[in-house]
């Protein structure tokens, strides 16, 4: 499969919405905490039009044939002031749709972000993945990755009106 990565344009983003709800319900698929707002691709296509212009990201695609069959998002992170100071990649999204998986479209768009991740002098990549996630975290140790952190949740009193308790207005994208 011939696949080609370049960074996102603004012609792309109806098709990435799409793409990104189909990324939304497969999580929501192997997690219900991950349940989809009523309001999220309006979220997201407001601040499409930023992420293309802000140097300190990067929003990919890779394409075949002309179409878009996967995206990555990936930001500059560096941790809390009170460890050493160190540049690296946030990989915030990865997704490739299911008939364009096991033909290295994924692989090409990490590699891609690997490339101006070096030219920022970045010390490594950072990613997150759901633990339901098996061929995402078999994806991962194929490219090398290595586990660094887990993070756990504690279910609390499920009688509490979760409800009452949220803010009225949602903050963020």
């Amino acid at each position: 499969m011939n696949i080609s990565i370049r960074r996102t344009s603004k012609a792309d983003k109806d098709r990435l919405g799409a793409l990104w709800l189909a990324l939304l319900e497969e999580q929501a698929a192997l997690d219900d905490r991950f349940g989809i707002a009523d309001d999220a691709l309006e979220r997201w296509t407001n601040d499409f039009p930023h992420w293309l212009h802000d140097e300190g990201r990067r929003f990919l695609v890779a394409e075949h044939d002309g179409k878009i069959i996967g995206f990555l998002t990936a930001q500059r992170w560096s941790p809390s002031p009170i460890y050493k100071e160190t540049l690296e990649v946030y990989i915030s999204e990865l997704y490739v749709v299911p008939e364009a998986r096991q033909q290295h479209a994924g692989a090409r768009l990490v590699a891609a972000v690997q490339t101006w991740a070096k030219s920022l002098g970045a010390s490594r990549l950072r990613i997150g993945i759901l633990a339901a996630n098996k061929p995402g975290q078999t994806f991962w140790k194929q490219q090398q990755a290595m586990p660094f952190s887990v993070t756990y949740t504690l279910p609390l009193d499920p009688s509490k009106d979760v409800a009452t308790t949220r803010p009225r207005h949602r903050l963020g994208f």
